[in-house]
């Protein structure tokens, strides 16, 4: 097959052009002015190469191409079988250049070449979606860690060298030099948007021309050193200062003249399709330089108990910035076949909206939005919600998975020994009144109090410290559980931190008995909401929210929370296993398994006497989920997971 070679002859001198007009023209981040500027471009299903440099020389196939959408703009599929582009850097011994490329790979973990440097003789340097080479020094410099992942990426690459002597050199895109015999694959994916230039830019204009590539295409700035978005005059638009733990997966919508940019729809490319904004104004008028962005915590969309007092969701939280000043709203859409683990039957996906962008979800300042049915597969949609009802310009949100009528309940602590000096507090959502509050001592049938009210919510129901079982029950039938810890303000507590960093990908143990004054004590260990263990010492593998509750000899009832973060680095030797729910009120529970090679396992549950129930083998697993019931009486099982590389075992606790 005969492949289409566009070579771009570009004067460079032609930069030397006059400033004022110049201004006047639409660039990248008003970042003056490309040596080469290439982008897709489409007519309905025909794409098409559009160079965006008014050169005489510059030699572009008309021809059509394949072509995809990427983030709802325009993509050409490259195809190296077929497609090569080369662009001439000219004859000098000063290599000064600037270069920026948009591309998705069809496979992130193959290593790939984006493009090479050459002279007539032989390769100079190269990049691949891994790493820098440097062929005259035979080194290389990988990439940051977090960003080699990605299918879709923007690369961004500048050298400032000076030969001895002046040669021609020249840019080659995609494709797997026949000078030398090089490891990496030719690519295969699709290119979006090149950008040239024969100079070093400065610090601003590489950040003003990545912000424009970033929000036309969806890619979080991960790999630049400033990650603060700018629009064309050099503003700052989005502060990682002002969204710390909300630097992931980082998406905008808006409009900046100068750069060409209208962008009104838009996810971030490391999930694509899961969550979509679309910015509309009922006026067609979007002003200039207006933007709306939204980012999120990093966490997983594995559905579990989160906290107490709300119903199961997702880890993963999301920071919206968005002022409607004039006429403007927000579409939202959010793609419910990320969302991982065991849904309950007959619930509803729930939105959580905290309007004060504060993350508290106090109560006052919170709302729930009943979405689509879990057994649904159809896309969760808000059309023209008003996400700054507050007028606060920010909000947080999060995804729940309750019932159609269920509640929100919140303790204010006890006083040891002081009969009903602890309060629960409470908010139905959904339900038809008069609804009919029970209030036991958990796994016991005798009612503490029980009353029917008509009212969504109540505050001040006095309970000692304690586990209580908290039921609600509508006119309907429809009925909702919970189970609270009311805790003791006062008692003994653990001498452990707040805080703790898993680092290396190594575990931690706490110890919770350490220093404790002389006496015996009662252990429960809760990971996001669900019990663990109940020794004084456990060993932390993952990070999260942790809880220990400690019962001293004078059943003073006191509650620790600890939040456990990572710093990323992984042990490539190292199992991930998490077991949930636990307690499980059917039996039902699954294990999230991962190991770092493919393994042989088996899953073991034994009876509270130690006799084996029953077990499950599996044979060369590498990521798995497996789900499973213990079918027994209430009590507490051991389910134990042996894989090649160790045993680990888990109390789980049938209700």
């Amino acid at each position: 097959m005969n492949k289409k070679i566009f070579l771009l002859v570009i004067i460079l001198s032609a930069f030397c052009a006059d400033f004022a007009f110049s201004q006047e023209k639409v660039l990248p981040g008003a970042v003056l002015e490309p040596y080469f500027w290439l982008k897709s471009k489409n007519t309905g299903e025909n794409y098409y190469w559009e160079s965006l440099i008014e050169n005489n020389e510059a030699k572009i196939t008309a021809q059509k191409q394949s072509g995809a959408a990427f983030n709802f703009n325009p993509s050409i599929v490259f195809d190296t079988t077929q497609d090569s582009l080369i662009v001439p850097l000219g004859v000098s011994s000063k290599r000064r250049q600037t270069l920026f490329m948009v591309y998705k790979v069809k496979d992130s973990l193959k290593e790939q070449f984006l493009w090479t440097i050459n002279d007539p003789k032989k390769i100079i340097s190269a990049a691949t979606n891994k790493r820098l080479v440097d062929l005259k020094k035979y080194s290389y410099q990988s990439y940051q860690e977090k960003i080699k992942p990605h299918k879709a990426n923007i690369h961004f690459f500048q050298q400032n060298i000076t030969d001895s002597v002046a040669k021609l050199s020249s840019l080659t895109i995609g494709q797997k030099s026949k000078m030398e015999k090089l490891p990496p694959e030719e690519f295969k994916g699709n290119i979006s948007e090149i950008l040239v230039y024969n100079r070093v830019l400065s610090g601003q204009e590489t950040q003003r021309a990545a912000s424009y590539l970033a929000i036309k295409y969806g890619i979080s700035l991960s790999q630049f050193d400033n990650k603060n978005y700018v629009n064309s005059k050099g503003e700052t638009i989005w502060d990682v200062e002002k969204h710390k733990d909300f630097t992931s997966s980082i998406t905008a919508v808006g409009r900046d003249d100068a750069s060409g940019l209208l962008q009104v729809k838009s996810n971030n490319m490391i999930e694509e399709g899961l969550l979509t904004m679309e910015l509309k104004s009922k006026t067609n008028k979007i002003p200039n330089n207006y933007f709306a962005f939204w980012s999120d915590n990093g966490k997983n969309l594995l559905v579990k108990k989160q906290e107490q007092g709300e119903p199961v969701g997702v880890s993963r939280e999301w920071q919206l910035d968005f002022e409607n000043p004039t006429d403007l709203s927000l579409d939202w859409t959010f793609n419910p076949s990320f969302v991982k683990g065991t849904l309950p039957k007959d619930t509803y996906y729930w939105l959580l909206v905290d309007y004060s962008g504060k993350g508290t979800y106090d109560e006052n300042d919170s709302e729930y939005i009943r979405l689509g049915s879990t057994s649904a597969k159809e896309k969760l949609v808000l059309k023209d919600f008003d996400w700054n009802k507050h007028k606060t310009g920010t909000a947080k949100f999060t995804i729940k998975v309750a019932p159609q009528m269920f509640s929100r309940v919140w303790i204010t602590e006890a006083v040891c020994g002081v009969a009903g000096s602890g309060e629960l507090n409470y908010t139905i959502e959904g339900g038809e009144a008069p609804f009919t509050v029970t209030v036991k001592k958990e796994g016991s049938e005798a009612v503490v109090k029980q009353w029917n009210q008509a009212a969504k919510s109540q505050s001040g129901v006095q309970l000692s410290s304690g586990t209580y079982d908290y039921i609600v029950k509508d006119k309907k039938g429809n009925m909702y559980s919970e189970t609270v810890f009311v805790a003791d303000k006062e008692g003994t507590f653990p001498n452990l931190k707040s805080d703790y960093l898993l680092t290396d990908g190594n575990a931690l143990l706490l110890d919770a008995g350490k220093d404790l004054p002389a006496g015996n004590y009662q252990y429960e260990w809760f990971y996001e909401g669900n019990f663990i263990d109940d020794n004084s010492k456990i060993l932390i593998d993952q990070p999260g929210d942790y809880e220990l509750r400690l019962i001293n000899d004078q059943e003073c009832k006191t509650s620790k929370k600890i939040a456990v973060s990572t710093d990323g680095k992984e042990v490539t030797d190292s199992n991930i296993l998490i077991l949930y729910p636990n307690p499980t009120p059917d039996g039902k529970f699954a294990i999230a398994m991962q190991f770092p090679k493919k393994t042989n396992a088996s899953i073991s549950i034994y009876s509270p006497t130690g006799s084996l129930i029953q077990e499950k083998q599996y044979s060369q697993i590498e990521t798995y989920l497996h789900e499973d019931a213990i079918k027994g009486s209430a009590g507490m099982y051991l389910v134990k997971v042996s894989s090649d590389s160790g045993t680990k075992t888990f109390k789980v606790i049938v209700k």
